[in-house]
């Protein structure tokens, strides 16, 4: 079931995805204490937020290759979320660590035919809001290359901007 609204001033689609799948929604209570930024890293005409939406909710109902999930991807028109922001979910790839158990996981979309910067200004945007809904400082807005040690958010890294992400 999807429901429709606007978050900080952006469409916003909350398309939760169904419990079953542990390796998905495990449904572990968390109290959020970081919001982790991400970018999708494809590039692919037409993988907006939306696509990403599909993409975990299949992973989540026909079976998954992977453990992987987050709270929310955004895009240059929308903002999708996939998982309460009460729950875990496995994004940070520090296991059990903080990066999973206790951070927003927010997924900025790269791909070819959106506009980068528009999702980056929609990600400040819902980052923004998380941080006073859940009363998270702006020091724990954090890159998931801090849990993992992976390269993302990769345009964000390139560039050096992250600290506006978080200043913005």
């Amino acid at each position: 079931t999807k429901r429709y609204g606007t978050l900080a001033g952006t469409k916003l689609v909350e398309s939760i995805v169904p419990a079953g799948n542990i390796a998905i929604r495990p449904r572990t209570p968390m109290k959020g204490r970081y919001i982790t930024i991400h970018e999708t890293a494809n590039t692919e005409r037409g993988a907006n937020a939306e696509a990403h939406a599909k993409y975990l909710y299949n992973q989540a109902t026909q079976g998954t290759f992977r453990t992987a999930s987050w709270h929310f991807t955004v895009d240059d028109k929308q903002i999708y979320q996939h998982l309460p922001t009460n729950e875990n979910g496995w994004h940070a790839g520090d296991g059990n660590g903080p990066g999973n158990r206790e951070s927003i996981g927010i997924e900025i979309a790269v791909n070819q035919d959106g506009d980068y910067n528009k999702a980056l200004e929609n990600a400040k945007r819902l980052a923004g809001y998380l941080m006073n809904k859940e009363g998270i400082p702006a020091s724990n807005i954090v890159k998931h290359h801090n849990w993992s040690g992976k390269k993302c958010p990769d345009i964000m890294l390139s560039r050096g901007n992250f600290a506006g992400l978080v200043q913005g």
